[in-house]
């Protein structure tokens, strides 16, 4: 994708008949890219990776894996996954409860409103968002849950050998009261998608020619956000600015999305062409996120993309993010720099980056409105007594 460029650029270039621009959230302020029509064809599909052998004994095999991801993520940003091992009946059962919860009547879903957490987690009604200014909010209900230190489920002293600092004694994540199975359910699947996600960080390992475990130090307990979605039905008529969720570039390092059977997600290639990634049968969709982009010096792009369900069905997803340590100092990786070239990104703490992303992005939200008068160079140190976002 080419550089992003500010309002103003796009104001004094819109002569240009060569260029087109297309507005997209970044967890910042609003972005748009230009696209040339004279570039290189960009691409047209999204390819898919079997991952059936990600097990195998063999380096070898698991170094072939490793190539498809790198010649997807070079070229695409985007990779289907295919043969995960995760459970069919798992998959099933998971959109179940995600069905079940989003038919509960409102109140008690409110009763885990977002804006009750300070870590920015729970219910989003919709229109709670909206990425693209241009429309009157995003389309779709949302729940979100993540990394949490002192959640039993997630087994944080087993995983990290001490105990969480003492100061923190709040969870991060909020539950709805009076649906405890909710909270049963998605922990079901989290079990199951954190290691296959784990996974894949061992075969990016690969794909740059390191060891396989090169990486494993930065996801000892890493950030990671699991967020339940529920698109109603548009009828395919629709204004074109009627959309599920604005084209955003995901701040993660990975994100790995499962979607019910009911296209609406699309990507953008850098000819400014939205590419279909309609559903295919037990499979994941996968993307590149700004932290793994920033870590390969811009050689993995964190692809943006959106939702437009104009099918006239309900759909549901279920993306999950995985974002390395929060504190880790993120460095472009030697590997990725190439002879005379430097480095595109300055390196920068996770856990400061993703506060710089994610109080942006939910602007409505008291911990947001909180740090609006604040420079974000003070924000992690803002933070760094409290509980939101250890």
């Amino acid at each position: 994708m080419a550089n992003a460029i500010t309002v103003t650029d796009v104001k004094s270039s819109l002569a240009d008949e060569d260029s087109q621009y297309v507005y997209f959230h970044s967890g910042s302020e609003p972005t748009y890219r230009k696209v040339s029509k004279k570039e290189t064809p960009s691409f047209t599909t999204i390819p898919t990776i079997n991952i059936a052998n990600i097990d195998s004994p063999s380096l070898e095999v698991r170094k072939e894996i490793a190539k498809e991801i790198y010649d997807a993520c070079s070229t695409c940003g985007f990779f289907y996954l295919k043969n995960h091992q995760l459970p069919e009946n798992l998959l099933k059962d998971t959109f179940d409860v995600l069905k079940r919860f989003f038919a509960l009547d409102h109140e008690i879903k409110m009763d885990a409103h977002v804006q009750k957490n300070p870590a920015i987690r729970g219910y989003e009604p919709m229109f709670e968002t909206r990425l693209d200014p241009r429309t009157q909010g995003d389309l779709k209900e949302a729940f979100t849950m993540g990394d949490c230190v002192i959640e039993p489920e997630q087994n944080y002293v087993e995983k990290v050998g001490s105990a969480p600092r003492a100061h923190i004694t709040k969870p991060q994540n909020i539950w709805p009261s009076e649906a405890p199975w909710f909270r049963e359910g998605l922990y079901n699947y989290y079990r199951e998608v954190l290691p296959l996600a784990m996974k894949l960080v061992r075969i990016f390992a690969l794909a740059f020619d390191l060891d396989e475990t090169s990486f494993d130090e930065y996801f000892k307990f890493p950030i990671t956000g699991m967020r339940a979605l529920h698109y109603p039905p548009v009828p395919p008529e629709s204004d074109k600015n009627t959309v599920g969720l604005g084209a955003h570039a995901d701040f993660s390092w990975l994100t790995l999305v499962l979607q019910d059977d009911v296209p609406a997600l699309e990507v953008l290639n850098k000819d400014g062409i939205w590419v279909d990634a309609n559903p295919q049968p037990n499979t994941f969709v996968c993307n590149v996120g700004q932290y793994l982009e920033r870590q390969t010096n811009g050689k993995f792009v964190a692809t943006v993309h959106r939702v437009r369900n104009k099918t006239g069905q309900r759909r549901y997803s279920l993306p999950f993010f995985l974002t390395m340590d929060p504190d880790v100092d993120l460095n472009v990786l030697d590997c990725c720099i190439e002879d005379g070239e430097t480095p595109k990104y300055e390196p920068i703490n996770v856990g400061e980056l993703y506060i710089r992303r994610v109080l942006p992005a939910r602007r409505k939200h008291p911990t947001s409105i909180k740090y609006r008068d604040v420079p974000q160079t003070e924000w992690k140190a803002a933070n760094s007594g409290e509980d939101d976002y250890e």
